[in-house]
């Protein structure tokens, strides 16, 4: 089967319809048919994004206090109301109300990417302007007060009240408020409380924090072991400010076993094994249902059966406690997801995005695939969401269904990454796969997602740096994840060092310097290689000297070859003197009178009574290598008071 392609080019804002149809022929031996298809799409065309920067529009924010990274695109800004980001692509300036009077100078300022505030009950409005197309618009207002409640954030329902099993834990967030009971948009670390519980043998309260300052909750059943007497039960946890007790918020915590699963959906016809978790010790009950009709259950294995559709409670009851769970029976499919076995990564991944099959078990539990003809429509989602996106797809050669997960570049998750310091190189994400017709159906399966890395604005085509000795040293930005091994050969001339380094797991920050040392003509290679997951690039890096330099170089290595020449010359030439003249020393005696200038040097003869007395050990071959070497010694013949006196020969 043949794919072909349709470019889309989009003119302005709005909506429209796009058909394709197209005819197929079927040919064989015993018939011909010609059938036509036609495929529909709706799209939208959306405007140039907004430069507003989300909702709540107005930030409210604690006095004295300055903000995580909460502009994006502005590397530089002031405080002044009429200051402005100098680089980015968005600048940033503050507009105030000149007529209120509360108004003062720098009690709301820029600074950066962050804003900076002062004294309390002060409002400002950022005007933001995108440099790239001229637009201008409101991009949010601050608004300065005090915090004044404090609540534990339990977004599940009902929200003053947890049911743990024994043994669990669960975070809960501290969230402040003003006098009005309007969130603050962000307020790490103002105001200090305290956590206390009525009932500490059922309930240990911990206190944690995290990387950006966000405030959280523990709390910990404690076994039955731990406490003898103790029982399942149910206790207050209540949180307060230090500043004023009054201002509190509580929660009710029930700790005790539960069912498990919790609330299973079943296909009609399927079957399904309950249990009792969050106890140690084995306990004798009996199971039974509200509903026959729709689920019966073996009143001691807990083995339940999906009889019929709808939905009912399921009991398991003992002395001790008594326990429930729902159980919802259909008729329809239920959707499975299997993951892919090999580790996810984003630098590479292939082009069409990591394949997550879906299956759907039918009533006679054979495994089909979505897509069958029967027109299941389904959606698929990625958990953390700021690690990629996922999107539906069926291959219409084996008409199977899959959810696709598309991973983010490094250079998006340098900016997606929630800013906390204990962020690692790899994160767990779960893609969720939900049947449109029925979105409490769904199923979901876990993978290991390792970032990658990329270089910044570096050529994907070249990967070069060139240097020259006007600019030898340069530096190089890896985005992602900065747990990176770097290599290169000539340690000598060039150094590679680290100079910055944002550690946020798979959207870090790392800026290195690579200098030149020596001036002289270089070229390597630095590797950069990421364990993890294998990945590796490669710089190529050249050097060349101006030709003064080199002109300079090659003359100071020359005089320097012939003065170590010289020095070495002259060096055996000494040595070799001073050993002639203790075998002349040893061979003349002292009294010997002086020769005529124009008469030759004489060397003893080999049976000479004062060599053989003076020098009775020295071999004979050498002793001819002397006499032979004195003889050819150039104006050796000109002075004979030289040959008289051989300690001043040289």
């Amino acid at each position: 089967m043949s794919h072909e392609q349709l470019w889309l080019h989009s003119r302005s804002a709005g909506k429209a319809n796009i058909t394709v149809t197209f005819s197929c022929d079927f040919v064989s031996a015993s018939f011909s048919q010609s059938r036509l298809y036609d495929a529909s799409l709706s799209l939208l065309v959306v405007p140039p994004l907004p430069l507003a920067l989300g909702v709540p529009m107005t930030w409210l924010l604690p006095p004295h206090y300055v903000t995580s990274s909460l502009l994006p695109s502005s590397l530089e800004s002031h405080g002044q109301q009429d200051a402005q980001s100098r680089r980015g692509t968005i600048i940033y300036s503050l507009l105030s109300c000149e007529k209120n009077a509360v108004w003062k100078k720098n009690a709301i300022s820029i600074d950066g990417d962050r804003i900076k505030t002062t004294e309390s009950n002060n409002l400002a409005c950022i005007q933001a302007k995108d440099r790239t197309t001229g637009r201008t618009e409101i991009a949010s207002c601050v608004k300065v007060a005090e915090v004044a409640q404090i609540r534990i954030m339990n977004r599940d329902p009902p929200f003053h009240v947890i049911y743990l099993a024994i043994g669990a834990n669960l975070d809960l967030p501290i969230s402040y408020f003003d006098a009005s009971g309007n969130p603050f948009y962000e307020a790490y670390d103002v105001t200090s409380y305290r956590a206390e519980t009525n009932y500490h043998e059922i309930v240990s309260v911990v206190l944690t924090r995290n990387g950006n300052g966000t405030i959280h909750l523990k709390l910990v059943g404690l076994p039955f072991f731990l406490f003898m007497q103790c029982k399942t039960g149910r206790a207050l946890v209540r949180v307060s400010m230090n500043s004023n007790t009054r201002k509190f918020d509580y929660i009710l915590v029930s700790v005790g076993a539960h069912i498990y699963p919790q609330n299973p959906v079943l296909q009609h016809g399927s079957s399904l094994n309950l249990s009792v978790i969050g106890i140690n010790d084995q306990v004798s009950g009996f199971w039974h249902s509200a509903d026959e009709r729709v689920v019966s259950v073996d009143t001691r294995s807990g083995e339940i059966e999906a009889c019929g559709i709808g939905s009912t409670h399921v009991f398991f009851e003992c002395p001790s406690m008594k326990l429930q769970t729902e159980i919802t029976v259909l008729s329809g499919n239920i959707v499975s997801i299997h993951a892919p076995k090999e580790i996810l990564t984003n630098i590479p991944y292939p082009a069409k995005g990591y394949s997550f099959p879906l299956s759907l078990s039918d009533t006679y539990n054979k495994l089909e695939t979505l897509g069958n003809g029967k027109g299941v429509s389904y959606d698929c989602k990625v958990d953390p969401p700021f690690v990629g996106y996922a999107k539906p797809w069926m291959d219409l050669e084996s008409g199977n269904s899959y959810c696709l997960f598309f991973p983010y570049s490094p250079e998006h998750l340098v900016h997606s990454v929630p800013r906390l310091k204990d962020m690692r190189p790899y994160v767990s994400i779960s893609i969720n796969v939900s049947l449109r017709e029925a979105s409490h159906v769904s199923g979901s399966a876990s993978a290991i997602f390792i970032g990658g890395f990329s270089i910044l604005e570096m050529d994907k085509s070249s990967m070069q740096l060139n240097l020259t000795p006007d600019s030898n040293k340069t530096t190089i930005t890896i985005l992602g994840n900065t747990d990176v091994e770097i290599h290169w050969l000539d340690r000598d001339s060039m150094k590679i060092a680290l100079v910055h380094k944002e550690d946020f797991g798979i959207g870090g920050r790392a800026k290195y310097e690579v200098q030149v040392l020596r001036a002289k003509r270089l070229k390597d290679r630095i590797t950069i290689t990421l364990p993890a997951n294998g990945q590796r690039m490669e710089i190529h890096v050249t050097y060349e000297p101006d030709a003064k330099t080199g002109a300079k170089t090659s003359f100071a290595t020359f005089i320097g070859l012939l003065v170590a020449g010289c020095v070495i010359l002259c060096v055996i030439y000494l040595g070799c003197s001073l050993l002639i003249s203790e075998i002349s020393s040893g061979h003349v005696p002292s009294t010997t009178p002086a020769t005529p200038p124009s008469a030759a040097p004489q060397t003893p003869a080999r049976g000479s009574p004062a060599l053989t007395e003076q020098s009775p050990r020295t071999p004979q071959p050498f002793v001819d290598y002397a006499r032979k070497t004195i003889d050819e010694t150039p104006y050796y013949k000109r002075d004979v008071r030289r040959r008289s006196h051989p300690q001043n020969t040289y």
